[in-house]
């Protein structure tokens, strides 16, 4: 954590603190993502985009519409609504080709074309012959894929493990994936594909940390269960987070603030925003100003027109 940078917005520019709160990267940039791999994509006061590493140096000048972040030792870009591949370098390792493609971080991707998807290598050869309207990221050697209309999980040889029976399958978190026969109700599946939370639930989250997201109803309070599906903290929230280091944040009249695994407030719901905690800090808005707080609900850093 302590060499973990955190982006902010101050001014309608961007830059990057360290945990004590202290700017490290000037607030300098029209736009900035986080930090993956010890690059950020930046969009520069000239409208020029590139990747700046943590000494705040532009290490890649890239000539595109977007820029995503970098998974393993790749990242994608946009030019002309079509997606290819560079590395580290900045050299293309996939040309602009693609409809859409989806980084596995193994030197693998998914990319499709004409509404097809594939699974590709490193010099976009496709690894499986099997045609899918959707492939999933590669999450521990499995991926989620449909095929006429139907969602089931496949191996990475493109060999059925969980069958293409559901109206939506999501992938294996914590040993769960959620899983719908209809596209109204959902419930939980193990490995074996018996169901171990009944599909009773009107919206789930995958599990995190233990606990899951749910809701009976449309525009119903959110909650959250266990794997026993036992509720643990009762529905009573307009949205809420996966927990991420203990807490969530969670949205009640109309304001955020961050709860404990006990539906304890940590922090109540005084923010116009709140995201989920990720190394040891949150991001939050108060008036369109950005905050960072550690798990303890202090500041780091204090949005300037906070004043409780």
């Amino acid at each position: 954590m302590a060499n973990h940078f955190y982006r902010i917005k101050q001014n309608n520019k961007y830059g990057f603190l360290n945990n004590e709160g202290e700017f490290v990267i000037p607030p300098s940039y029209l736009q900035a993502a986080d930090f993956s791999g010890e690059l950020a994509a930046v969009t520069m006061e000239n409208g020029h985009k590139g990747y700046i590493n943590k000494e705040n140096d532009v290490v890649l000048q890239i000539n595109a519409d977007r820029l995503g972040g970098f998974n393993g030792e790749w990242a994608t870009f946009i030019i002309s609504r079509k997606t290819g591949i560079i590395n580290r370098q900045g050299e293309i390792i996939v040309p602009p080709i693609f409809e859409q493609i989806i980084l596995n971080g193994n030197k693998t991707f998914i990319g499709q074309q004409d509404g097809k998807m594939y699974l590709y290598d490193e010099k976009a050869n496709k690894i499986l012959d099997n045609e899918f309207d959707f492939l999933g990221r590669w999450n521990n050697r499995e991926m989620v894929a449909e095929k006429n209309g139907k969602h089931g999980l496949i191996n990475d040889k493109g060999e059925e493990i969980i069958p293409f029976k559901y109206a939506y399958c999501g992938s294996f978190e914590e040993g769960y994936a959620q899983v719908s026969l209809d596209n109204d109700m959902y419930g939980f599946i193990d490995k074996t594909g018996e169901f171990i939370i009944p599909p009773t639930y009107y919206q789930l989250f995958d599990f995190s940390e233990g606990l899951a997201a749910f809701r009976l109803k449309t525009a119903g309070k959110w909650g959250f269960i266990n794997p026993n599906n036992e509720v643990i903290i009762k529905p009573k929230f307009q949205s809420v987070s996966n927990f991420s280091e203990g807490i969530s944040a969670v949205e009640l009249k109309d304001s955020y603030g961050y709860i404990d695994k006990q539906g304890k407030w940590i922090v109540k719901n005084i923010f116009s925003t709140a995201d989920s905690f990720s190394n040891g800090l949150g991001l939050v808005t108060y008036e369109g100003e950005w905050g960072y707080l550690n798990r303890s609900g202090e500041w780091v850093y204090k949005p300037h027109n906070f004043n409780r």
